[in-house]
């Protein structure tokens, strides 16, 4: 349990000195996969929805403009006070953003439509526990909708994404494959699948940029860009510049789309 908490107020440090770049953030404001996730949900007006891990909010205010209601959750304060001043400023009354962990939400059982999980699920510290609570406050035969950067199968590229990610933020727990999630949401009473998959490309500066990490960290960060192997390489789209620079490079990335079992 202590090192539950310790990882939770990592995620909240790490967190509540970035909720600013977040707001303003292309891939979090604006990805393709917002407008994905928007069409796949479908929404027809009467739907409860709930976001966890909301972050600034991006994915609530999508959704709320086709929702009844929509609630955002997310781990660190900062985050939901600026989730909470970006709806207002945009005058989203149907939405509202709350400080809970995702493994223990203030919510009664089988009372949301919708369950969305956006780019952050590689944060939560208790996977299992975190499916198995967003299924528990679903409706039987209402949907969740999971996105995030995910591991390829490829065990040398799992240990070589997770290992980068973790060095530019140290609050990063583990990008799962696929199948790690399939099994994940099955074991929890949701049947689902993956609806689709991307690259996802990043700028190397900002990408750096975005979470601030130390000198040390962006130096090993840069040594396995540049050493890379052609496999590693290719399956993440690395691209380096004429002295060896790193200058982007890209994510692969998910939709999963499940169906809470009766």
């Amino acid at each position: 349990m202590r090192e539950v908490r310790s990882s939770n107020e990592a995620v909240q440090a790490q967190f509540s000195r970035q909720a600013q770049k977040y707001e303003a953030s292309p891939v979090h404001a604006e990805g393709e996969d917002l407008k994905w996730i928007v069409e796949v949900a479908s929404l027809m007006g009467t739907e409860r929805v709930l976001d966890v891990g909301t972050g600034t909010g991006h994915t609530a205010m999508a959704l709320s403009r086709s929702a009844r209601t929509v609630i955002g959750a997310d781990l660190t304060e900062r985050m939901v006070e600026s989730a909470a001043f970006l709806a207002e400023e945009r005058g989203l009354v149907n939405v509202q953003f709350i400080v809970s962990d995702v493994v223990r939400m203030p919510f009664p059982s089988a009372h949301f439509d919708l369950v969305t999980c956006r780019l952050a699920a590689h944060h939560f510290v208790e996977p299992d526990g975190a499916v198995a609570e967003m299924a528990r406050v679903l409706k039987p035969g209402g949907r969740v909708i999971l996105v995030d950067h995910i591991a390829p199968e490829n065990r040398m590229l799992d240990q070589f994404i997770n290992r980068l990610d973790w060095l530019r933020d140290g609050s990063h727990v583990r990008e799962w494959t696929i199948p790690e999630w399939l099994d994940r949401l099955r074991r929890a009473g949701i049947d689902a699948q993956a609806v689709r998959r991307w690259n996802l490309p990043l700028d190397f500066n900002w990408w750096i940029q975005q979470s601030s990490p130390t000198e040390e960290r962006r130096e090993e960060i840069v040594q396995m860009l540049k050493s890379a192997d052609d496999e590693t390489k290719a399956a993440f789209q690395i691209h380096l510049g004429s002295e060896g620079q790193p200058l982007h490079f890209a994510l692969q990335c998910v939709l999963i789309q499940g169906v809470k079992i009766d």
